[in-house]
């Protein structure tokens, strides 16, 4: 019997144990600092992992971590623009590289660690996603949102409705704004009425004065590999969505 293995974000653990461990401090005349402790931190991740492992019911575990770049970027430019003036929280890279020594750390090549997380799950039964990314919803497979303590299996069908969901509405998160006007509740109300196609979303991209060009676009940077088949490891190559024929 194959091992249950739990494929966890490490991106998104390192990130909410990062700003967890910060404390800002006053001191004399009104002067304030932010502060953090590096072992507090490591504690939280060691936490945050014990809790997602004992939730799956895994037997073991794997630390998916971005690399520092990835393909989305050379589809589009300005792919998480928006985030290049937030902060990090203090001490980042420090216990990004702690946590990949020190817990089964995974990169790959020019992907995004869900990319790595799709792949891995989609196409083998025995693994679990764990990530608190709405976007993990695009992906058929099991996946527990360990910031709901919620777990979902995800069909191909449902993850399929839920990429063309946001390639309408896009992700302003990470910077890409899908159909003009278009949000997630209008969206699912036109895959709902006119089926849920390619045919739909471009016609609702040219209803707003875009193009299938545009769509298209937005449909390959909200896509989340799902299958080693898209992904040339020795290159770092990828192959890009389309549209089901």
């Amino acid at each position: 019997m194959k091992k249950r293995i739990a494929a966890i974000d490490g991106d998104m653990v390192v990130y909410r144990a990062g700003f967890a461990s910060e404390t800002e401090i006053k001191w004399e005349d009104d002067i304030w600092t932010l502060q953090s402790s590096e072992p507090e931190m490591k504690v939280i991740v060691d936490d945050m992992i014990e809790y997602a492992v004992d939730q799956t019911q895994a037997d073991d575990y794997l630390m998916v971590f971005s690399d520092k770049r990835n393909f989305r970027y050379n589809i589009y430019s300005e792919y998480k623009a928006n985030r290049k003036n937030k902060r990090k929280p203090l001490g980042l890279q420090s216990i990004t590289d702690w946590a990949f020594e020190t817990h089964n750390g995974v990169r790959k090549n020019n992907l995004e660690a869900d990319d790595v997380i799709g792949m891995l799950c989609c196409s083998q039964d025995n693994y679990v996603a764990v990530s608190g990314d709405k976007d993990f919803g695009t992906l058929n497979c099991e996946w527990f949102n360990f910031l709901k303590a919620e777990t979902s299996h995800t069909t191909e069908e449902e993850a399929d409705y839920n990429h063309l969901v946001q390639t309408l509405s896009g992700d302003s998160v990470d910077g890409f704004s899908g159909a003009k006007g278009i949000g997630a509740v209008t969206a699912m109300k036109l895959l709902d009425k006119h089926g849920a196609t390619w045919s739909t979303v471009v016609d609702a991209y040219e209803s707003k004065g875009q193009t299938e060009e545009d769509a298209l676009l937005n449909a390959r940077l909200s896509y989340i590999l799902r299958s080693p088949k898209e992904y040339n490891e020795k290159e770092g190559e990828i192959t890009l969505w389309k549209p089901k024929s």
